[in-house]
């Protein structure tokens, strides 16, 4: 009996593996790294709020800005005091002399809005995602809310 020494070398699993998704794995990381703002990324929930209330004191909205998590163009607006306010229109419905009036008007909401976490709030019977940290109308990013259901 005489066994053939001379075999062929074998790839293994895991260097084909790494020959084949490092280059695509290398390359996301080259593409999708230096779009992240690294300031924010170990930013805590309270400082995270307090910035997006300064943003939107800066550009003179009465707090921060919310979409409704239902993919309407509904936005709620929610001050530091935890008081939300209405931008007067189709989904919100003001006195008519405010509804008469030129300009954007604001009402408060009733019950004012109940924070779920820094991204999400809950107010006129809606949830509500903070439209500085949002995807696309309907979804908050992870941590939030999708369709009313925590993920």
């Amino acid at each position: 009996m005489s066994f053939n020494k001379n075999k062929g070398k074998k790839i293994g699993l895991w260097p084909l593996v790494g020959v084949l998704y490092g280059p695509i794995i290398f390359w996301i990381l080259l593409v999708c790294l230096p779009k992240v703002e690294w300031k924010y990324v170990f930013e805590s929930n309270k400082t995270r709020v307090a910035r997006h209330h300064k943003k939107a004191e800066d550009i003179g909205l009465p707090g921060i800005p919310y979409w409704r998590n239902s993919g309407s163009a509904a936005i709620l607006y929610l001050n530091r005091d935890g008081v939300a306010y209405a931008m007067c229109g189709p989904d919100f419905f003001c006195s008519e002399e405010l509804n008469v009036k030129k300009g954007i008007h604001y009402m408060p909401i009733n019950g004012g809005a109940r924070r779920i976490n820094s991204k999400v709030i809950f107010a006129a019977n809606s949830y509500w995602c903070d439209s500085y940290d949002i995807n696309h109308p309907g979804k908050c990013r992870s941590g939030g809310w999708v369709n009313g259901s925590e993920r």
